[in-house]
């Protein structure tokens, strides 16, 4: 009786550690939500800075008078200075990140757990059947 406790024990256990829903599974997915809510982020950051600069180049005339004169656009009446040695800033570089891929999620299976569980009842069963086997034929015993 003894022996299938122990055998339950050893499947229950491997399965809440090293099982497809374990405490390794799982944290596994913990790393994978932080990765995706940092790319997340990362990405709303770049929209809320995307919709400022094109509700500034809809609405606000400085700000279009000033990518226009960035590309060389000048009022009638006006005259286009550019000074030599200056390095012009660099343009803007949006990236939306890398993609993300989902790795898969690396668990012992049902039937190693129940395997390894049935294993450990038999190898229990085995050393104790010996045993009892050495303690009945004990020479000192008699």
């Amino acid at each position: 009786m003894f022996s299938i406790i122990a055998a339950v024990f050893v499947y229950v256990c491997l399965s809440v550690i090293f099982g497809q829903e374990g405490i390794w599974a799982y944290n596994q997915l913990q790393k994978q939500k932080i990765a995706l809510t940092v790319g997340v982020e990362r990405l709303q950051d770049l929209n809320s800075r995307l919709l400022t600069e094109s509700t500034a180049l809809q609405k606000d005339r400085d700000v279009i008078a000033s990518y226009a004169k960035k590309m060389g656009f000048i009022y009638p009446g006006e005259h286009l200075v550019k000074i030599n040695g200056i390095p012009e800033p660099p343009p803007a570089v949006y990236d939306p990140g890398t993609k993300l891929l989902r790795p898969d999620i690396v668990f012992i299976p049902e039937w190693l757990a129940k395997s390894i569980a049935f294993l450990a009842f038999v190898f229990y069963n085995l050393v104790f059947s010996i045993l009892s086997v050495i303690r009945y034929h004990d020479p000192a015993k008699v």
